[in-house]
């Protein structure tokens, strides 16, 4: 079974993804962490976002492994265990945002998610295209959302957590500016399908959010 979960940045659904994971015994995916991991490659090898070549040549000699046990995602590269919190800085943020819109880089991580579904018999897969594109076929689609003050103080919480202190009108206009380039861009835009469940994290805890899921999911398989 895949679960694949889509949703604006911030709004719950990595979250989410790790403790329906935990609860269900599901293996999870977050391909935010992956398309992270190739940014942090990137600046640590000093590449340009402009030079394709030279990220091609990267990607082929790169070795990103997602992990998942006991609620917690950890990323490897080329073997090396990655802090989360280096792959959620600001920095890796950003650049992973405009990598992400490479076709070439889409390609590389969509042939991860892909090994990862043939190795697991239920995965839960979370991003931004995993029910549009990665994964049409999922049994449950799930799109998460909620207002963008919630998701800024989110994404906030993650900053200080990270030692970064940024202010919430300035983590607004990022998410905004994200949510514009998901969006629009040509390759694998951010869209909820006509097979979505649409679920609104804006009031609700995450163990609420959580229940409610996991109610619509056993209707869902007893019909």
């Amino acid at each position: 079974m895949i679960i694949a979960i889509d949703g604006t940045s911030s709004s719950g659904k990595s979250s989410i993804a790790k403790e329906l994971g935990r609860r269900l015994g599901f293996h999870v995916l977050g391909t935010g962490s992956l398309y992270r991991a190739v940014a942090l490659k990137m600046l640590n090898l000093s590449i340009d976002l402009s030079d394709d070549e030279m990220i091609k040549t990267m990607l082929s000699t790169s070795k990103i492994e997602s992990h998942f046990e006991n609620g917690v995602i950890s990323i490897s590269i080329d073997g090396i265990d990655t802090p989360m919190s280096t792959l959620n800085s600001q920095e890796v943020s950003a650049l992973s945002a405009e990598v992400a819109q490479k076709p070439f880089v889409r390609e590389f991580i969509r042939s991860i998610q892909h090994a990862e579904a043939e190795k697991h018999q239920h995965i839960i897969v979370e991003g931004r295209d995993i029910g549009s594109v990665v994964f049409p076929d999922a049994e449950i689609k799930l799109y998460i959302d909620a207002d963008i003050v919630t998701r800024a103080k989110r994404k906030q919480a993650t900053y200080h957590e990270n030692g970064e202190d940024v202010k919430l009108e300035e983590v607004i206009r990022q998410l905004e500016q994200r949510d514009k380039e998901d969006r629009e861009r040509d390759i694998s835009p951010l869209i909820m399908t006509s097979t979505s469940i649409f679920v609104d994290t804006s009031a609700e805890t995450l163990d609420q959010s959580v229940n409610k899921i996991i109610d619509l999911i056993s209707e869902i398989r007893n019909k």
